[in-house]
């Protein structure tokens, strides 16, 4: 599934955070109805797209359900590695610093990072 990662657009990803936001498949009708602003014959295609790709799934009942293929934590971390190898020459640490150098990162998310960088070095993970 990681293909389909890297291939999900930016209008793709709205049609993407409706599948994920759902109890279950969507028709393509609840789909519209959330994105509501967006032409229906659009979203019909963003939807044919993704299929395609491998990041949704569609299943023929008394109509088409759909249903997502790739979780939104999946599509985070493809992206987030995709922007520190972009922007910071695959340096996370410099991420970070360039985070806490513009004032970006709250003394909360500070203390949370903390907190996890401490875990992950008593499990042996850093």
């Amino acid at each position: 599934m990681r293909g389909a990662e890297e291939k999900i657009t930016e209008a793709e990803l709205e049609v993407m955070e409706v599948l994920w936001e759902g109890d279950g498949p969507l028709t393509l009708g609840e789909i519209k109805s959330a994105l509501a602003e967006r032409n229906g014959d659009t979203v019909k295609t963003l939807l044919r797209r993704l299929c395609a790709k491998g990041a949704a799934a569609q299943e023929k009942r008394q109509v088409y359900y759909y249903r997502p293929l790739v979780s939104r934590e999946a599509l985070g971390r493809y992206r987030t590695r995709k922007l520190i190898d972009k922007l910071y020459a695959g340096s996370a640490r410099q991420m970070v610093a360039a985070l806490v150098a513009s004032d970006q990162l709250t003394g909360q998310d500070i203390s949370e990072l903390r907190t996890l960088l401490d875990s992950l070095d008593r499990e042996g993970g850093g």
